[in-house]
Parts: C-alpha cells; sequence; structure tokens
C-alpha cells in the first residue's frame, strides 16, 4: 500500500459568500476531481489530498461531501475528510461510486466538533480498497464543503 501525496490547486478552493454562507451553513468549498486522485497504482493506495490550512485557533463545526459525478474505473473507492492529525475527523470513510450528498451522520463523521488552538491543515484521504486502483480512474467530481470559524475574531 503507498500513499501519495497531492494538495489541491488555489483555483478549486473557494471561500463562500456571505450570502452563501448564510443559506448553506458552510464556509468553504474544495472541488477535487477525478484526476486529482487518479495518482498511485496498487489495489489497496491511498491519495491524501490537502485542501488548505486552518486558522491559528479554530473550530469546524459542520461537514459535507458532495459526489455530483460518481467515481468510476476502479472497484471499490472511499473518501474520509478530517486534518493530517486526525484524518476522520469530519467524514469518516465512505464510498464515493456513487453521486448524491455524504452528510455527516453519526455513521458517517466523528460526532464531535473539530476544533484547536494551533493552525492545522485540512486534508482529504482516498483509499482503493479492493479492485483496480487510483490511478485507473475515468470518471468523478465532488465538492467538499466545511464550516471553519476563526474564533480570534470573535467580539
Amino acid at each position: 500500500m503507498a500513499d501519495t501525496a497531492f494538495t489541491i490547486n488555489d483555483d478549486r478552493v473557494s471561500p463562500l459568500s456571505l450570502q452563501e454562507q448564510a443559506a448553506t451553513g458552510f464556509s468553504h468549498k474544495f472541488r477535487v476531481l477525478y484526476t486529482d486522485i487518479a495518482l498511485g497504482s496498487g489495489s489497496t493506495d491511498t491519495v491524501t489530498v490537502t485542501l488548505g490550512a486552518t486558522p491559528a485557533k479554530f473550530i469546524v463545526n459542520a461537514g459535507l461531501v458532495n459526489v455530483s459525478t460518481a467515481f468510476a474505473g476502479t472497484g471499490a473507492m472511499t473518501i474520509i475528510v478530517g486534518t493530517a492529525l486526525s484524518t476522520a475527523a469530519l467524514i469518516a470513510s465512505t464510498s464515493i461510486l456513487t453521486a448524491g450528498a455524504l452528510v455527516a451522520t453519526s455513521t458517517t463523521a466523528i460526532s464531535t466538533n473539530l476544533k484547536a488552538v494551533t493552525a492545522g491543515t485540512l486534508v482529504a484521504t482516498f483509499t482503493n480498497a479492493t479492485s483496480g486502483s487510483p490511478s485507473a480512474l475515468t470518471a468523478g467530481e465532488l465538492a467538499i464543503y466545511v464550516n471553519i470559524q476563526d474564533l480570534t475574531e470573535l467580539p
């Protein structure tokens, strides 16, 4: 099993407007394409995508993955979302082979808020569990939504 690291392109990281934040409850959107994770050739390889850094003092109290185009070309591909220190802190291992929203629930997420008093790195880890490999992906797109609150900006 090999792990390949990848940093998402800044063009696909979007702080949401105040209106979008009020409507959705999320502050940031990260768009991931199958070409980003089509790395590694082993049947149990993982690809860790660095999404970005958090503020120094922060809380992340909401997470959602929206698979707009199902990932195809491999037997089993899952995502987990969290930080470099706690990789499944927001979304636990969930398949991305079917389009749809992967909302944090008691079975797909850790039940506590993600918080720290030192900056962290948000990551999404993609795991190929059975046949095929990440490099065999032929389709797929998803967006990761999180609500990051900078606690230093509170009055």
